[in-house]
């Protein structure tokens, strides 16, 4: 039931003001779509009993609503997403967040509803044969406007509270009740029925969805393991032997963490391409079976990813994976070992255009165009990877030989001596591996070896636009750039986010996001949003500059100089680029 209070006034003070701006590639993109009518956080419902034992139910309705509030016109913002949000703000996952900073959350995350509550738990006298019970409330903020969703009464806003109960067993039909309740008050215009509502929440047997959730929430290995084997085995026993998805990923996650990598393969392999976490499991799947030496199933796991999304450390790793199955094949397989070099440039290229100053995707690149026998190429995709690290004596050894193979002796002589110098003992090893083949198969290829949440979810969030939404982008950054100017900071900021919430692409608003953080001396925000403006529109020259001034004033000279080399680059003539190549070069601020 749906019980309606009175407010006179409800005001979240001070959260909704924006102090700062930091931005990056997920955030940028979490913005509303301007398709989309709502971004949806949930957190977990707080626990106001004592019977810490039954604190997985708090997490299970962020679970469960998050997937139960994924219907047309909302973007639900899923758990990973929402425990990146808690990582930048640097709030354990423990955490029972005031409203306040719920609100902070939800801002974080760019999102317009934020969904909250409050449970507790009755525990039944021993041998009582009736089983504990729960009852709680839920309430939805519009953040934006800083209020409870409700409605106009006698002049009055009454504010909605969502009351639900009952035995435990039955905590996901609750779940199902109090989304469609949610769902119903933003819209009565919603299609689906209550019972369609229950059908969805109550389609993981409760067993099954307990062990999942206090897995989740446990520490402890074993217990961990346990959890999730259990869930497995109930969900299989109630839908004839399929697959509990998210129960396998995390077992596979478990296994992977402690390097049992034959196990995490077998549990990441039973996802499908349509399961929340299937392109998280293809990538550790891929790292797996390549610690298991298995190249062709590390290949197989991760090149239908490698395919379909654009990101970084995808490309990289396929590529880097490539050039290893590559150096592996016998003499006489020159077809099979052409194809796979020819494969291994074809992504690392794409790794190192959207990622033009990662010196881990420069090396592998060099490598393929080594294999290829593009020698000076692979010299110049050497020479960030040094600057980067002037003591990475594998890049050093690598560099002379290339230099050497493109008739460069000098150069060649005196890259060999820095090589020796840092490799001290494994120099002897792969000198000797040179003299006999004109090979440096001994210098291993460089994986990533983490998932990269953040990018993902930004490169696979759905976005669209329209010509009035672009008009009003286009307004909205004028009035900005107007504040800005006149250098009122804060009032252009708001202006900045609205931008954003219409057109999440907008590489203008990030870079003026920069240059106010930068103006402030809030540098690593600043960073972050230049980052993100260059990664919309790598040939915004203003954005390298800022950059390469900013990695200047930190004495960070490798980055500065990459920046300040591709402002150059985009305009030679450019003053400014030019001007900061000289201080780069000169040590000067």
């Amino acid at each position: 039931m749906v019980i309606i209070k009175r407010f006179s006034a409800f005001v979240l003070c001070g959260v909704l003001s924006l102090v700062a701006f930091p931005f990056d590639s997920v955030q940028a993109q979490r913005a509303r779509p301007a398709g989309a009518s709502d971004v949806v956080v949930v957190l977990p419902f707080e626990n106001s009993s004592t019977a810490s034992e039954y604190n997985w139910i708090g997490a299970s309705f962020a679970d469960g609503l998050a997937d139960l509030l994924n219907v047309p016109g909302i973007v639900v913002v899923s758990n990973d997403e929402r425990e990146l949000a808690y990582a930048r703000l640097r709030l354990p996952l423990t955490t029972l967040p005031s409203r306040a900073t719920a609100v902070k959350i939800a801002r974080e995350l760019n999102a317009t509803m934020l969904v909250l509550g409050t449970y507790n738990i009755a525990v039944p006298p021993k041998g009582d044969p009736i089983g504990a019970s729960l009852s709680g409330t839920a309430r939805v903020i519009r953040v934006d406007e800083g209020r409870l969703t409700g409605e106009v009464i006698d002049g009055a806003w009454a504010a909605r509270q969502y009351d639900f109960g009952g035995p435990v067993p039955t905590l996901q039909t609750m779940q199902g009740r109090l989304a469609y309740q949610v769902l119903y008050q933003r819209d009565q215009a919603l299609t689906s029925s209550l019972n369609q509502f229950i059908d969805r929440a109550t389609k993981v047997p409760p067993r099954a969805f307990e062990s999942y959730v206090k897995g989740v929430m446990t520490d402890n290995p074993e217990t961990r393991s346990a959890y999730f084997q259990n869930a497995l085995l109930e969900y299989a026993r109630a839908n004839a032997g399929a697959t509990y998805a998210q129960a396998a990923f995390e077992l596979g996650q478990l296994y992977f963490r402690q390097g049992d990598y034959q196990r995490a393969a077998e549990n990441y392999a039973k996802l499908q391409k349509t399961d929340q976490n299937y392109a998280e499991a293809a990538f550790y799947s891929a790292l797996a079976y390549w610690r298991m030496k298995d190249l062709q199933r590390a290949l197989g796991a991760l090149m239908p990813m490698a395919s379909d999304t654009p990101l970084t450390n995808i490309y990289n790793n396929a590529g880097a994976l490539s050039v290893q199955a590559a150096r592996e094949q016998k003499s006489d397989a020159t077809t099979e070992r052409n194809r796979l070099i020819t494969q291994a440039i074809s992504f690392l290229s794409r790794a190192a255009d959207s990622s033009p100053h990662d010196p881990l995707v420069h090396f592998n690149y060099a490598n393929a165009l080594f294999m290829s026998g593009k020698y000076a190429e692979a010299a110049e995709q050497l020479r960030p990877v040094i600057t980067a690290n002037p003591q990475d004596g594998e890049a050093l050894f690598f560099f002379a030989k290339a230099l050497e193979r493109s008739n460069q002796a000098e150069a060649a002589t005196a890259a060999d001596n820095e090589a020796r110098k840092h490799l001290q003992q494994q120099y002897a090893k792969l000198q000797t591996e040179w003299q006999k083949s004109q090979m440096v198969t001994g210098i291993p290829v460089r994986l990533y070896v983490e998932f990269d949440r953040y990018s993902y979810i930004a490169a696979t969030r759905p976005l669209t636009t329209n010509t009035s939404a672009d008009q009003d982008s286009q307004n909205l950054l004028a009035k900005a750039l107007s504040f800005y100017d006149g250098g009122r900071d804060e009032e252009a900021l708001p202006e900045l986010r609205r931008v954003l919430m219409v057109e999440p692409t907008n590489a203008e608003a990030y870079l003026l996001i920069g240059r106010i953080n930068t103006r402030r001396g809030e540098l690593d925000p600043a960073v972050s949003a230049l980052k993100t403006a260059i990664f919309w529109e790598p040939k915004m020259i203003d954005a390298h500059i800022l950059l390469g001034r900013i990695f200047l004033e930190r004495k960070d000279r490798a980055q500065a100089l990459g920046y300040a080399k591709t402002a150059v680059g985009l305009d030679p003539n450019n003053q400014e680029a030019l001007g900061l190549m000289r201080q780069v070069e000169t040590g000067a601020k």
